[in-house]
């Protein structure tokens, strides 16, 4: 368990960075760390990736497995640059990564392991600087392969959370903001934010002062219990970002079909809602404007408006305003329709219903 002081330490600067080096980390621990399919939002994501991995012939280093697995998914700091919203693209973060001094990588498993590095880092320990070099290479293949097919709605769902926050913290502060993060990985008792890195982990480690939190929100964040420190006091700890359901897939490519045809054959969800309003159900996985959603399923904007409507009031869609925006995503019950309806997505029982 991390410990990060609050009120002591003044951590009334609080900010809000997205990292796609912390993303692709969380979505590689989930398929280190189960021996079959991810739970559901992210079981249809996990199954591509790994047909993707394996005919692109990228393998998730050795050592890397065995790090996700022995620490019930935390990673040493030494793999967790504190993001830096200016630096943007993910070849800053690898240079950064590659720049890491063997020394400090040693020391790190010295004190993960005090009772002796496990021989399956072994490599790692012997020459970190070729392994993280080995790193750097392997995670550019991993997100073209397993990634880069969701990149679109993986940004869409990151935006549209730290809108979300950034508003809860504008309009009610930081103590409002730090109630609001979701997560079972991350809890707070007073004036302590916890991490819980997993039950194979015993002991606490405390942060001894934080001047600035940076909040990173991630789309694989469910299993990321991720924190790192910079020499300047800032502190960044991940949570899981709304909008998970994005993974469940895209909507169908507009122009398929006409507007006159009838539903697909067996598509339960458009036999049941018409093939209209099926695509707008299945168009809401991740926030979204009236206008967005209209231009992505080739309707017109009052048809989609009017569908909307009739959604909203039978509880299946939510509709809340950030800013100038008003914004539709699926409530709990449009969840449940999709995920026991669509037959284009098959996915597991969810564990907890994130959305």
């Amino acid at each position: 368990m991390i410990e990060i002081p609050l009120r002591r330490s003044g951590y009334g600067t609080v900010r809000i960075a997205d990292s796609r080096l912390w993303e692709t980390y969380g979505s590689i621990g989930l398929l280190s760390t189960r021996r079959g399919l991810a739970p559901w939002p992210y079981t249809n994501w996990d199954r591509a990736a790994r047909r993707s991995l394996t005919r692109a012939g990228v393998t998730i280093p050795g050592w890397l497995v065995h790090l996700y697995r022995v620490r019930g998914g935390a990673l040493p700091s030494f793999l967790l640059a504190v993001p830096d919203p200016s630096r943007g693209e993910l070849t800053a973060d690898l240079a950064a990564l590659a720049a890491v001094p063997p020394a400090r990588v040693r020391e790190e498993l010295e004190r993960w392991f005090p009772q002796g590095v496990p021989a399956e880092l072994g490599t790692l320990y012997a020459d970190p600087t070729a392994r993280l070099a080995e790193l750097c290479e392997f995670i550019p293949r991993y997100w073209r392969a397993a990634l880069a097919p969701y990149a679109a709605p993986l940004r869409v769902a990151t935006e549209e959370d730290i809108l979300l926050r950034a508003r809860i913290l504008a309009t009610q502060g930081p103590e409002r903001l730090l109630g609001s993060l979701r997560g079972r990985r991350l809890t707070r008792k007073g004036d302590v934010l916890r991490l819980h890195v997993g039950p194979v982990v015993s002991g606490r480690t405390a942060v001894p002062c934080v001047s600035r939190l940076l909040l990173v929100p991630l789309v694989f964040g469910k299993g990321a219990p991720y924190s790192a420190s910079a020499p300047d006091g800032t502190t960044a700890v991940a949570y899981q970002a709304e909008g998970a359901a994005v993974l469940l897939g895209e909507a169908p490519p507009p122009g398929r079909r006409g507007p006159a045809e009838g539903p697909a054959r067996g598509d339960r969800l458009e036999i049941l809602l018409g093939r209209s309003r099926a695509g707008v159900v299945r168009g809401l996985v991740a926030p979204t404007t009236t206008s967005d959603l209209a231009a992505a399923l080739g309707l017109a904007p009052s048809t989609v408006s009017e569908h909307l409507t009739a959604l909203v009031a039978a509880g299946v869609v939510r509709r809340r305003r950030e800013g100038v925006r008003v914004l539709y995503e699926l409530d709990g019950a449009g969840v449940a329709l999709l995920r026991h309806m669509d037959n284009r997505r098959r996915v597991n029982a969810p564990e907890n219903q994130t959305s």
